[in-house]
Order: C-alpha cells, then structure tokens, then sequence
C-alpha cells in the first residue's frame, strides 16, 4: 500500500503547494500593494513573475525528494524508474498547480475568497483522483470523468514511474494530459491575472 500511496501523496503535495501558496501570496501582494508598487520599479514585472514560479517549482522538486527519501528511509518503498523522471514530473505537474494558482488569485479578491475556490478545485480532486485508494473502486461514471482530472495524470504517472520503473514513453498519456492541463491553466491565468 505504501507503493501506492507515497507517490499519490507526493503529487497531492505539489498540486496543494501550487494552488494555495500561489494564490494566497499573490492575493495578499496585491492587497498590500505589492504588486502596484512593483509596476514602477526598475525591473520588469515580468521578472517577478518568473522568480516566483522558479522559485515555487524549486520547492515542488524539493519537497519530491523529500517525501521520496522519507518513503524510501521510513517505509520503505523502492523506487523503480528513473529520478531524472520523477523530477520532470515535479517541475511539470508543479508548473500546471502553479498556473492554476494565479487563476484563482485573478478570480478571488482577498484570501478569505481565495480559499473556498481554491479548496473547490482541491478538494474533489484530493478524494477522487486515487491518491489514497485505487479509483477502480469508484462507480464507473465517477471513474471515467476522474480520469481527466489533472491530479489523476500526475499521481497515476508518479506512481508508474516509482512501482513499475516506467519510463517517458510510458506515460506518455499522462504527460500529454498534463500539458494540455498545463497549456489551458497558463491561458486562463494570463487572462484573468490582475496587478491591482
């Protein structure tokens, strides 16, 4: 079960860090006047932008490992494929729950609004994208629409990745699935996104 599981939590870890730490950060910047401010600084904004994902995607490799590690050292789990995977996995499924966090803060206008949106996208993700029990046990309707849920290509990739060593062309389904989750949330975010 541990095999299972890990991996499943390792993805809900990245999904949680993108979608909430974004949105609460760039809310409260833009609440305080951060972001105004930031407007007529020397740097571009652009540039504060991109240290923030660079940043946030550093984090999603970091704590990757780490719950890797921890399963590995404390439960014991052994890891089948390729770190190298596992950790484009993380960049890439941690850009999309980035993306998606800075469309929820273009939505919401302060954190108490942020967190019942972000907690919408999260929640029914959490439960039913197989990250702590096999969606084969879920109705069959409830099965198929979960299929396409972002979660569900992140955690059913890290999971081929980690128990069934397979590789890039593995998953290539999954991959596929999170890029157009991740080319649709970075559109969105673009649109929605406010300085002020």
């Amino acid at each position: 079960y541990v095999d299972f599981l890990v991996p499943g939590i390792i993805a809900m870890a990245i999904m949680q860090m993108g979608l909430f730490s974004v949105s609460f950060a760039i809310i409260r910047y833009r609440v305080q006047g951060v972001l105004r401010r930031l407007q007529a600084a020397p740097i571009h904004p652009r540039h504060f932008l991109v240290g923030q994902v660079v940043t946030r995607l550093t984090v999603s490799v970091a704590q990757t490992l780490i719950l890797l590690a921890v399963g590995i050292v404390l439960l014991g789990i052994e890891v089948q494929g390729s770190y190298a995977t596992l950790i484009l996995l993380a960049v890439i499924g941690g850009a999309l729950f980035i993306s998606m966090g800075y469309a929820v803060s273009g939505f919401a206008r302060s954190e108490e609004s942020a967190a019942p949106i972000a907690n919408l996208i999260a929640m029914p993700m959490m439960f039913l994208s197989g990250v702590f029990f096999s969606r084969d046990n879920l109705p069959a309707f409830l099965e198929t629409v979960t299929e396409y849920f972002p979660l569900t290509y992140l955690a059913d990739s890290m999971r081929e990745v980690t128990a069934e060593g397979a590789g890039l062309v593995d998953i290539w389904g999954d991959l596929l699935g999170l890029s157009v989750w991740l080319v649709t949330s970075f559109v969105i975010a673009t649109r929605v996104f406010k300085w002020e």
